[in-house]
């Protein structure tokens, strides 16, 4: 059997219809209960009234009510003492049938008509609720059809944004936002496949070339041989090196994050380990560590993040320039900025130097560009953020946000 399926608008005009429901049976009930209790009283006083008119003496009727008549003792309520069935006279007795059966038929007619405007009410409503819920929706279902069209090959064409500063703008804002991100996401990916089939048919081509010349050969010395192992020995060694760093990429989303990590040990022991690097480089590593909250981490990953950051600060540095590492706790977080004198980055480069196997063509020659997309990656995983900002000549700094998990 297949299931009942409600969209959005009936199911807010339900609800609607609910409430509505709800409240004027709530409202019936009460008024028909005040009736019920008021009625009788009602019914009696003017059985009393007209009884009591119609025994009156002449001078009363003419001189004052009577209700001020008799002893000055008298009880003032016209319902003190009274008994319907003390009632006498045909005409009285007449007279209070005829009123308790108007008074009953009132009632009733009441009760019928209270049901009758209940449910008109409720159907109207409901009408005017469905129509409304409609209008109201109209902005959903027109997002709704364009978020349909979306696909791979029209990412860039954002959603229009008319309309007033509500919900639906909002969401519509946010949906953007997450196409932009989307784009991003295949154009690096597009980006890295590139990149991966270039990186990998360079050293092959190599690899052929070498054996093609060695086949061509009339006579092959062991010379020969020994070179072209040699070369096919070298471009295989660094064909696993890549690969090596690109599952590298893969292991580290995996990661677990168990360690108890003082990041103030972690930034001295890469300092330490790049001390020899800076000292050849004639680099100097000025460093301004202080204690920060221990948190949970996973401790290789974070020391091979900062490790690939100071470690090209040092090698596309100047001479006899620095690299200035300072760390801190700030608002719940761990703030690590590394500074450095370099060349600097330009600004249409800087955007890409956290994608895969992007390098900076005129200053790096050796490595796979890897190292910082495998530290964006470290420092995602422990729901931190990482920001660069840079200057041609002047140098570059990055900037490290990491939340205290304890």
């Amino acid at each position: 059997m297949k299931k009942l399926k409600l969209t959005l608008r009936w199911r807010v005009t339900l609800i609607t219809i609910l409430v509505m429901l709800i409240s004027s049976v709530a409202i019936v009930i009460f008024i028909n209960i005040n009736v019920s209790r008021i009625m009788p009283e009602v019914t009696n006083t003017l059985i009393v009234v007209t009884s009591g008119s119609t025994n009156l003496s002449p001078s009363q009727n003419k001189s004052e009510p009577f209700y001020n008549s008799g002893s000055a003792t008298a009880d003032s309520n016209p319902l003190s003492g009274y008994n319907p069935n003390n009632i006498t006279g045909g005409s009285v007795s007449a007279q209070a049938n005829i009123i308790t059966d108007t008074m009953h038929k009132a009632k009733n007619d009441m009760y019928l008509w209270s049901l009758i405007i209940l449910f008109a009410a409720i159907s109207v409503g409901g009408i005017v609720a469905y129509f409304i819920v409609g209008r109201a929706l109209r902005p959903v279902r027109l997002l709704s059809r364009k978020i349909k069209d979306v696909n791979s090959h029209n990412l860039t064409e954002a959603l229009p944004m008319a309309g007033p500063n509500d919900e639906i703008k909002e969401l519509t804002l946010s949906f953007n936002s997450m196409l932009s991100k989307l784009e991003n996401a295949f154009s690096s990916q597009q980006r890295f496949n590139v990149n991966v089939a270039h990186e990998l048919k360079t050293p092959l081509a190599v690899l052929k070339l070498n054996i093609d010349v060695l086949n061509e050969m009339q006579e092959k010395t062991p010379n020969d041989y020994n070179d072209t192992l040699a070369i096919v020995e070298q471009t295989a060694m660094k064909m696993n090196a890549m690969i090596e760093a690109l599952l590298d990429t893969v292991r580290q989303e995996n990661a677990s994050l168990d360690d108890d990590v003082d990041l103030k040990e972690v930034v001295s022991d890469v300092a330490e380990d790049l001390q020899p690097i800076a000292k050849k480089k004639e680099v100097e590593i000025i460093c301004n560590i202080k204690p920060v909250p221990i948190f949970k981490g996973n401790e290789v990953l974070l020391y091979r993040a900062i490790y690939n950051i100071v470690e090209n600060a040092i090698k596309y540095n100047q001479q006899g320039g620095n690299v200035s590492i300072s760390l801190r706790e700030h608002e719940h977080q761990i703030e690590l900025n590394i500074n450095d004198t370099g060349n600097g980055i330009a600004t249409e480069e800087l955007q890409h130097i956290f994608e895969p196997l992007y390098r900076i063509k005129k200053e790096m020659t050796d490595g796979y560009g890897l190292g910082l997309a495998l530290t964006k990656s470290a420092i995602a995983i422990h729901a931190g953020e990482i920001n660069v900002t840079s200057k041609l000549g002047q140098g570059t700094k990055f900037d490290i946000l990491i939340p205290i998990i304890r």
